[in-house]
C-alpha cells in the first residue's frame, strides 16, 4: 500500500494541527503553519530586531562624539562589535525556523526531524538511520490539554528529540502509522 493511501486511511487530508504528505519512497508530518501563527510573527520580529541592531552598530559612527569613559573611537568599536554580533544572533535564531516536520524514509531506512522556516524552507535537518531508533512514543505530560508531541529516543543517548506537536488524536495516528512501518522496514533490511 502506498503512502497516499495509508495517509488517506487516516483521513489526514482533515487534520488540523498536522499535514502529512506524501515524499519520494515514503511520506512527512509537519506542523501546520496556521497552527504555529504565532511563530511567524516571532521570526518576523526578532528578524527585524536583528537587522535593526546590525544597523544600528553602523549607525552609531554618524552621531557626534560624547564623553565616553575611554576613548570614542574605541568605546565606538566596541559598541559596534557588540551590537552587530547580538544582531547576527537575534537574526540568525528568528530564520531557523520553529515549526517542526518528521519525514520517513524506507528506502534509505531512516528518519529525518527538521524545523521549517515560514517559507516551509527546512532548517537543522537531523538524520537518524531506524538502528540508532531506540524508541518512538508520544508525550502528553508537559503539553496543554489535548495536546501531545511525538518523541524519539536513540541508542546510547539519555536526548531525546520532540519531533512534531498536534493534536493528540492526530499524533496518535502519526505515531501508529510511523512505528507499523518503521517495524515492517527494519523486517526487510
Amino acid at each position: 500500500m502506498n503512502a497516499m493511501t495509508r495517509l488517506g486511511t487516516l483521513g489526514a487530508d482533515s487534520w488540523n494541527t498536522l499535514n502529512a504528505a506524501p515524499v519520494d519512497s515514503g511520506y512527512s508530518f509537519s506542523e501546520t503553519n496556521g497552527r504555529f501563527q504565532h511563530s511567524g510573527r516571532s521570526e518576523t520580529i526578532l528578524r527585524f530586531v536583528g537587522l535593526s541592531l546590525v544597523m544600528g552598530a553602523l549607525v552609531q559612527w554618524a552621531l557626534p562624539n560624547i564623553s565616553f569613559a575611554g576613548g570614542a573611537d574605541s568605546t565606538k568599536a566596541l559598541l559596534s562589535i557588540a551590537f552587530s554580533l547580538v544582531g547576527m544572533a537575534i537574526y540568525h535564531f528568528g530564520v531557523r525556523g520553529h515549526r517542526s516536520e518528521i519525514r520517513f524514509d524506507p528506502a534509505k531506512g531512516e528518519v529525518v526531524v527538521s524545523a521549517l522556516n515560514r517559507q516551509d524552507r527546512q532548517k537543522a535537518v537531523r538524520r537518524i538511520h531506524l538502528s540508532k531508533v531506540k524508541s518512538i512514543y508520544v508525550r502528553r505530560s508537559d503539553m496543554p490539554a489535548g495536546q501531545a508531541a511525538l518523541r524519539i529516543r536513540l541508542n546510547g543517548s539519555a536526548a531525546e528529540i520532540t519531533a512534531i506537536r498536534g493534536d493528540h488524536d492526530e499524533i496518535e495516528l502519526a505515531h501508529g502509522l510511523l512505528c507499523r512501518d518503521i517495524r515492517m522496514a527494519k523486517k526487510r533490511r
